[in-house]
């Protein structure tokens, strides 16, 4: 995907982009401790997370509070998710 939007390749394309990826899935739906999740929960994720990073590009915000950001929104997913799992709900 990085070869096409900028037509040309390095070995650092790429880097870091895990945390998004997990975000994404996680946000989803997917559990971290191991589970099924939907194709259409982690395609929402991943509208969630494209939507804030246009905001924060938009409003000039600096690339470590974007990655405050998403772990925030990471560790509520995480403490969301274990609460449901905990009061037998998916």
């Amino acid at each position: 995907m990085m070869l096409s939007r900028t037509t040309a390749y390095s070995s650092n394309h790429g880097y870091l982009i895990e945390l998004d990826v997990i975000a994404a899935v996680v946000i989803g739906g997917t559990l971290l401790a191991g589970g099924r999740g939907t194709i259409v929960g982690t395609v929402l994720g991943v509208l969630v997370f494209a939507v804030l990073t246009n905001i924060f590009v938009q409003n000039n915000l600096d690339q470590s509070v974007q990655a405050l950001a998403t772990g925030a929104i990471i560790v509520v997913a995480v403490l969301l998710q274990q609460r449901f799992a905990r009061d037998g709900r998916t």
